[in-house]
């Protein structure tokens, strides 16, 4: 039997003739999430190769249409997330409400789509993590309806995270996280979840890893602008960064790096926390803020003034960075992750040609490490082993020049956008 997919999405070369739409759509494509970013980069790919981009969002910082209620914090949608996954309810007691919101969302993506549906949709992490159950819905309905031919980008899944394994809600779950249509090719981003989303539901994957421009030269020289950012923050020329360039949630594991800084006992070592914290609330960042306390070390919460474009803010004259400025003014990347879909830092320490701190965690272990990259690996503990570690490259600018190039010729090959269109092309 042919497959309906390939039915759908039209020969590649009449493509790039026709300038085809494609539509990137997620909760949110805003910041630097690595979801956003990814959405991001995959639409700057499809670009370069004469589709035009259209994307959908419930936040976007970039032209497109927002949907506000696309975002998993709308209020309703919000308040039935807490109540499914931190409550006692079962599927039925929430139906009635689930599809109550579905049919509003649907209706809102039928505007948008206004009788033209695009010619390939990409959708980013929506049918993974059950943060939205009902644009789950409303979209699966209009991609079956529309005969939509799809992409669905997998960064998370479900049974990855503590809070959806307490729910008592796996019949919903396993329904719609992913759904199983003919219009949907799924795409994860390691090894790891293929695997899983095999054993689990029987759905084949390919396997797209995050990406990075390594074309560009621009993103990786100072200009005017980035110059200021050591000042801005108190930091001299004579300190030595390190920069925990991750959203500031507990897997992220950042008391690890509080811990490090402390051990190296180095007046001149900063570490400068570039993310936020909000999706899983602020508990966690008041705790990292009471141990910097603590410890006494050198720690700066920048994450006010780190966003996705750069910005003066009005009255202040206060600059507002991006986290490629971070990079530029980093000297270490501290990594020590518990899990990651696959390491969107770890792919931009390497583009930045930054040596990374890294606790391998399992998809490095798997999918990144083989292919030959290299970073400075310790233990979560912080042994007096793993700071002999770090110090033998903090005193080597030759050790850490051979490192970073031999990563980036590896990314170059691995992880491009040269590299990652050859996969797109081939699944479409």
């Amino acid at each position: 039997m042919i497959d309906l997919f390939l039915l759908k999405v039209l020969n590649i070369d009449k493509v790039m003739k026709t300038k085809k739409l494609v539509w990137i759509l997620s909760f949110r494509i805003a910041g630097n999430d690595g979801v956003s970013l990814e959405a991001v980069r995959w639409g700057n790919i499809f670009k370069r190769h004469e589709f035009k981009v259209k994307y959908v969002a419930g936040d976007l910082d970039r032209r497109g249409i927002v949907i506000p209620e696309l975002h998993f914090n709308s209020p309703e949608v919000y308040e039935l997330h807490q109540k499914i996954v931190y409550g006692n309810n079962n599927y039925k007691s929430v139906q009635a409400e689930i599809f109550k919101i579905a049919g509003k969302i649907e209706g809102a993506l039928r505007d948008a789509l206004n009788g033209k549906k695009p010619d390939l949709l990409v959708v980013a992490n929506v049918f993974s993590l059950p943060m939205h159950f009902p644009l789950s819905i409303s979209l699966k309905r209009i991609i079956e309806e529309y005969k939509i031919p799809t992409i669905a980008r997998h960064h998370d899944f479900w049974w990855e995270r503590k809070r959806y394994l307490k729910s008592s809600m796996f019949p919903f779950f396993k329904k719609w996280f992913p759904p199983d249509l003919p219009e949907i090719r799924d795409v994860v981003i390691n090894s790891i979840s293929q695997k899983e989303l095999k054993k689990r539901f029987n759905l084949g994957s390919d396997i797209i890893t995050d990406c990075f421009d390594f074309s560009s030269k621009k993103l990786s020289r100072h200009d005017g602008f980035s110059k200021n950012f050591r000042k801005d923050f108190g930091i001299t020329p004579h300190d030595i960064v390190f920069l925990q360039p991750t959203r500031i949630v507990p897997r992220k594991r950042i008391e690890v790096s509080i811990d490090l800084i402390k051990k190296l006992n180095n007046p001149n070592i900063v570490l400068v926390i570039a993310g936020h914290s909000g999706d899983e609330g602020h508990e966690y960042e008041n705790k990292l803020h009471q141990l910097t306390k603590e410890y006494g070390s050198r720690v700066l919460f920048i994450g006010d003034f780190v966003n996705s474009r750069r910005r003066i803010i009005p009255g202040t004259g206060r600059r507002v960075y991006t986290l490629w400025d971070a990079f530029k003014n980093a000297d270490f990347i501290t990594y020590p992750t518990e899990l990651e879909g696959f390491g969107n830092q770890f792919i931009e320490s390497v583009y930045f040609k930054k040596p990374v701190i890294i606790t391998p965690y399992e998809v490095y272990k798997k999918d990144i490490k083989p292919l030959g990259f290299g970073a400075i690996e310790i233990t979560p503990s912080v042994a007096k082993k793993d700071v002999n570690r770090v110090l033998s490259y903090l005193n080597n600018t030759h050790k850490i020049k051979s490192l970073v190039e031999k990563n980036f010729m590896l990314g170059q090959k691995h992880f491009s956008y040269e590299a990652t269109w050859k996969k797109i092309k081939k699944l479409i």
